[in-house]
């Protein structure tokens, strides 16, 4: 929805509702049978009013487009308290007419949100309804129709928008699909981003939150997992975001995910109000750091294709504010995605192999064909396998016991998937490097026991 439409959409309303005040004064038959008509047209008017002041608190953004993000107005809100208002100035007999509508989520977070609304409106006219109120004078269930059709008419532009979205992705990246069920597209405080990863393609773990000064500090844990920022009366009281305070930094990393570089952008920050500038960087390990550069100018979407190399996985990220004087200090932190993703699997050693051993056990070979499963629903894919183990023994012997327990795993999913010409499969043993957690104790030696496998586009 552009600013220009939604502009109208507001422009009409309120002379529907003028014309319909002016009814209103010249017929009293307008009011209810108990409702005398000054009494009426005071309603009327604190509707109007109403809807108004909502209509104006919500501001539109800047537009843009790339291959995978398409900017929109519209936000996510679903002017789900403008519909409220409306609905609470209808009499009892007023509402009788409307009782089917159904009821208005709070917000479109995905597509699929919209999509659920707009099957939920199956059956119902709403342009036919305000016609017949119209022709009837009822100038309140016109301007709660109005409202009701503004967020049908959002929520239709989204599907065709994500719809939009996500063939220019697949045409721009076609390698890449992790089935139709998994991908999906967002709605963010800016505008859309279709993620072929879906609900894995967001951060997983914060690991340090430097909050340096500023005047409201968040829980550093808002920002893992999807969208989910709602904007209360208090700001204090906003919930599902972080903010990074004055000069403060965020690092957070990808543990179920990585990050790639694909086709266009490969990043998206999801942030909340006005997108301001930080300093993006970018590491495999958490050590080695590399510099994407600022993200300003109201850019959520980043591309990494300047610093990273084909092949390359990072799974870590560091957000920097750059010293943004506003409302609330820094950075406003609502979520991490990677639009350039690619799924990491770990399945634990204890569950594949006997200790010390590289023959796969039953519930072992199981796990792998589950996997392979999964991955059945891709055309092609680049599928690396890696071993690990913990640090007990001599280097050389983890490292050969790592390598065979990588080659048991994909021996088994090369059968699985052999009818997949567009597979490419990659075994490497890792030994004890890169543990996940430190090799202090036999549960943590568990977890540092494990296979690893990364599937991304060839």
């Amino acid at each position: 929805m552009n600013n220009n439409y939604f502009i109208k959409s507001i422009l009409c309303l309120l002379l529907i509702l003028s014309n319909q005040l002016v009814w209103a004064q010249k017929d009293t038959k307008s009011a209810g049978k108990n409702e005398a008509a000054d009494e009426y047209l005071k309603r009327i008017t604190a509707m109007a009013d109403s809807i108004k002041q909502e209509r104006q608190a919500n501001k539109s953004t800047k537009t843009s487009s790339t291959p995978a993000t398409r900017y929109t107005s519209s936000k996510y809100s679903t002017g789900k308290t403008t519909i409220d208002n409306a609905y609470n100035f209808l009499t009892a007999a007023e509402k009788e007419k409307v009782k089917n509508y159904p009821e208005v989520p709070e917000a479109f977070r995905t597509s699929e949100d919209a999509q659920a609304f707009v099957v939920k409106m199956k059956g119902i006219d709403v342009r036919a309804d305000i016609q017949q109120f119209s022709k009837i004078k009822s100038m309140a269930l016109v301007g709660f129709c109005v409202s009701y059709q503004s967020t049908q008419n959002k929520a239709e532009l989204i599907i065709k928008e994500a719809d939009k979205l996500k063939v220019d992705f697949n045409k721009a990246n076609p390698s890449i699909n992790f089935g139709a069920a998994v991908g999906k597209t967002y709605i963010s405080e800016n505008g859309l981003v279709y993620l072929p990863l879906g609900d894995a393609s967001f951060i997983d773990e914060v690991i340090e939150a430097k909050y340096k000064s500023g005047n409201i500090q968040f829980p550093k844990e808002n920002c893992i997992g999807t969208p989910d920022y709602v904007l209360m009366k208090k700001l204090q009281d906003n919930k599902g975001i972080y903010s990074l305070g004055t000069n403060g930094t965020l690092t957070i990393k990808f543990v179920n995910n990585a990050l790639v570089d694909v086709n266009g952008p490969d990043l998206y920050v999801f942030e909340a109000g006005e997108i301001e500038p930080t300093n993006l960087d970018i590491s495999k390990n958490g050590i080695d750091w590399i510099n994407v550069g600022k993200i300003s100018g109201g850019t959520a979407a980043v591309d990494i294709s300047k610093v990273a190399k084909p092949g390359d996985y990072f799974y870590y990220v560091r957000l920097t504010d750059l010293n943004t004087q506003s409302t609330v200090a820094g950075a406003d932190i609502d979520a991490v995605a990677a639009i350039g993703a690619a799924m990491k699997l770990s399945l634990a050693a204890e569950v594949l192999f006997d200790l010390g051993k590289a023959i796969l056990k039953t519930e072992g070979i199981d796990a792998v064909k589950n996997l392979a499963l999964q991955l059945s629903e891709m055309s092609a894919a680049q599928i690396n396998i890696d071993g690990f183990t913990d640090d007990i023994g001599n280097d050389a012997a983890n490292q050969k016991l790592s390598q065979q327990r990588a080659e048991a795993v994909a021996t088994i999913l090369k059968e699985q998937l052999k009818s997949k010409s567009g597979f490419r499969f990659v075994a490497i043993g890792k030994g004890k490097s890169n543990p996940v957690v430190p090799n202090n104790n036999e549960e943590n030696r568990k977890k540092n026991r494990r296979v690893e496998i990364i599937v991304s586009a060839k």
